[in-house]
């Protein structure tokens, strides 16, 4: 059996299922391949639409038992909810287990899915929604080698992939690339509203604030330069740019940034702590 022809099975079809599922087909993966439960049809309709071949519908214990890949697409919490009943139900033997549900560790996953053992926890983020998402993943040690270039291969799906042996530094993954959409959007945000004040209209404030971060990201990941590098080469002395950075600079911008992300990060701790106590009880 090709990759393309492995049974990939989703619990939940909210929009990071559709993001996936979409990228996989873009990718060749056969639709007949696609499973996908979810408890609402409007949900369901969209995945009939963009692919009458995916085999949908409502019972979450049929997808389980055909799966032999499984993706946990549901909200952390309703994690249990969703898990605790399909404990005792038929599954593939050697089925891997795809989580998606930020913040819900894998011992959590273990205690929900056993018996299952190849488990693997990925945090994506909302880029993955047009393709260029970054996903980092960790598995569990059952896992083996043919099972993480599966969940890679679904990963790949919306973007790029890293992987990390220590699950602990998830809390940070989360702070920077979990999160890190939302920061580089308030940027854009007050770049544009500040392009405003200063006389611009709306359309053309919005048209440069957007896609002044996006050809600036697409250098950034293309070039072979650093980041302090590319700044630099931007940044004329005594010019325009040197101005603008300078008034960063002495608004305390490297802190607050700082701050921001620790703040992000332990707050992933906190719920990650939450989350594990639940599960607990």
């Amino acid at each position: 059996m090709t990759t393309a022809q492995t049974r990939i099975g989703f619990i939940g079809g909210g929009n990071m299922a559709y993001a996936i599922v979409g990228g996989l087909l873009q990718a060749g993966h056969s639709a007949a391949c696609v499973h996908v439960s979810d408890p609402s049809d409007t949900q369901l309709q969209r995945f009939e639409e963009l692919n009458p071949g995916i085999v949908t519908g409502g019972d979450n214990a049929a997808t389980l038992a055909v799966a032999d890949v499984l993706v946990i697409a549901v909200k952390p919490q309703l994690i249990e909810d969703v898990l605790r009943p399909l404990g005792n139900a038929d599954r593939p033997d050697q089925q891997l287990v795809i989580s998606i549900a930020a913040g819900v560790k894998l011992d959590s996953l273990l205690d929900l899915l056993a018996p299952t053992r190849s488990i693997v926890r990925v945090m994506p983020n909302q880029p993955a929604l047009v393709g260029a998402g970054m996903a980092v993943l960790t598995a569990t040690p059952e896992t083996t080698g043919e099972q993480r270039d599966l969940a890679q291969y679904v990963a790949e799906a919306t973007g790029r992939t890293e992987w990390i042996d220590d699950e602990g530094l998830m809390d940070a993954v989360t702070a920077v690339s979990g999160s890190g959409p939302a920061y580089f959007y308030l940027l854009m945000e007050l770049m544009e509203a500040a392009a405003r004040d200063m006389g611009l209209s709306p359309q053309l404030a919005a048209v440069l604030a957007r896609q002044t971060a996006f050809g600036a990201g697409r250098v950034a990941v293309e070039s072979d330069l650093g980041l302090a590098k590319l700044r630099e080469s931007v940044t004329s002395k005594d010019g325009t740019t040197a101005a603008a950075l300078a008034t960063f600079e002495q608004e305390g911008i490297r802190d607050i940034v700082d701050r921001a992300l620790r703040a992000a990060r332990d707050r992933s701790i906190e719920l990650g702590a939450q989350m594990s106590a639940g599960n607990d009880d």
